[in-house]
């Protein structure tokens, strides 16, 4: 099929192939089933090293962990995987501006790495304010910049501005074998990167990212940033010399507009859903406000999606049939006030006769939000819906994507949108038409895992099993890549 060609996304798209490329790049995204099982099985164990970029952890004994993996296939049967957009779509950041880090928690969404200037968002510790990040929490001086580890694997991806990013992921450790955690930056917009000081924490691969676990990252400046999982929580004010840990976990965190959003299970989470609360501060700040949210977050929720732009923020709790609902609908919730105050609007999807679930979200810089769409039973082909109003009204697309598995969802307007599964394609009319990239030619991410933009041109995306970084200057219409070896 040559680049550019229209074409209907195929329907016979490499499962297994995808599904790796997701769960490799974690920080942002795994199937709902994944999020649930891990974090009621998950067990307890710490250690603290050292290394320039990398951090290895020592385990405790414990009892065996599942590796991240196969937790999709123990709950096979109960909860199928969602893209969060739930497989690899959610799992970086999204923030309009300052695009979310690699795909968001589990569960339907978007997500995601985050771009654009702004704070970085994580998820908020168990309800009520949180105290100042405990003292004696492992603090170091950040020494000289060392190299990008070998096999470097990208999990998140944040930019604080259009030059200045970090990565967290895991890479081989400079000394001794096996992998450890790894934190690089680039500070001339995705060109060349450099392995710094990763906060004292485990990541997916490395000791069964036992307590510590942080799955993604969120800088607001070259200053302020946040490391965060679902029961762990670091907050940096000096660009990664030290970093302190809080209490509480984030399930997504995304900064803008001077504050920082974070959203979190409250008391964990267990069958046959999650429950999820919403906190506020000012960026850089250990202190956190509860905001109120409606009952609609509890019963079969399996997570979360979190995006910003502007003073909007838009927060998607996702549903699974698994969990003893009726139906796997979602629940989108808005904010005119940078989190403030929020507005139930329910399922953003149009219901066309069948049951239709929102699976993925993503916001642009011009204030609008797009949602991924998907018909229920998998027999009828995808499509998006996008809102130009704060999530009042949507615009549905054709459904012309296929019903293959979309593994990235990404939006420069309310009229150019990406998505991703057996390769990229983009769309310049509102998700009417979509044409194919053409990656088979270089010119494009092919199945990414990930698709974030930073500005209406400015846009990031990993793809290669999480083992490369592109970059887009034209909306979308062309890429470069950085592969990390």
């Amino acid at each position: 099929m040559a680049p550019g060609e229209e074409v209907r996304m195929s329907d016979n798209i490499d499962v297994e192939t995808a599904l790796r490329a997701s769960l490799a790049a974690r920080a942002r995204h795994t199937p709902a089933a994944d999020l649930l099982a891990e974090r009621i099985i998950a067990g307890a164990s710490a250690g603290i090293g050292a290394g320039v970029g990398l951090v290895p952890l020592r385990e405790r004994p414990r009892a065996r962990q599942w590796r991240t993996w196969t937790l999709p296939l123990v709950a096979a049967g109960a909860v199928a995987a969602v893209a969060a957009a739930l497989v690899g779509i959610n799992q970086f950041g999204h923030t309009a501006g300052h695009k979310p880090a690699v795909p968001l928690s589990a569960g339907p969404a978007t997500p995601t790495p985050t771009l654009r200037p702004t704070s970085a968002a994580t998820s908020p510790s168990p309800p009520g304010p949180s105290g100042s990040p405990a003292a004696g929490s492992p603090t170091r001086p950040v020494p000289e910049l060392g190299p990008v580890p070998v096999n470097f694997t990208v999990f998140d991806l944040t930019f604080a501005s259009a030059d200045e990013g970090w990565s967290l992921g895991s890479g081989r450790c400079l000394s001794g074998s096996g992998l450890c955690t790894s934190l690089i930056r680039t500070t001339d917009g995705g060109q060349t990167w450099h392995g710094v000081r990763p906060p004292p924490a485990n990541v997916t691969g490395v000791h069964g990212c036992a307590d510590p676990c942080v799955w993604h990252v969120r800088f607001a400046t070259d200053q302020i940033g946040y490391a965060f999982g679902p029961a762990a929580f670091f907050l940096t004010t000096d660009g990664g010399r030290n970093w302190r840990r809080g209490p509480g976990g984030a399930d997504a965190l995304e900064t803008l507009d001077g504050n920082a959003i974070r959203v979190a299970a409250r008391n964990g989470c267990s069958p046959p859903g999650c429950v999820y609360g919403v906190q506020t501060a000012q960026i850089g700040s250990g202190t956190w406000h509860d905001v109120g949210l409606s009952a609609a977050t509890s019963g079969t929720s399996v997570g979360v999606a979190l995006a910003r732009t502007g003073r909007r923020a838009f927060l998607e709790v996702f549903g699974h049939t698994a969990g003893g609902g009726p139906d796997a609908r979602s629940a989108l919730y808005t904010s005119g006030d940078d989190g403030a105050n929020w507005t139930s609007r329910g399922e953003p999807c149009p219901q066309r006769g069948v049951e239709t679930d929102s699976t993925a979200i993503a916001a642009a810089n011009d204030g609008s939000v797009t949602v991924l769409c998907r018909p229920r039973g998998g027999q009828r082909p995808q499509f998006t819906s996008t809102s130009t109003d704060g999530a009042r009204s949507f615009r549905p697309g054709n459904p012309t994507l296929g019903v293959g598995t979309v593994a990235a969802l990404g939006a420069a307007s309310s009229t150019v949108l990406l998505v991703a599964s057996d390769d990229t394609y983009r769309s310049a009319d509102g998700g009417v038409t979509f044409r194919r990239l053409g990656a088979n030619g270089g010119s494009s991410p092919g199945p990414a895992n990930w698709i974030g933009f930073e500005s209406p041109t400015v846009g990031r995306a990993v793809s290669d099993a999480g083992q490369a970084i592109w970059t887009t200057r034209d909306a979308g219409l062309t890429w470069t890549p950085h592969a990390f070896r």
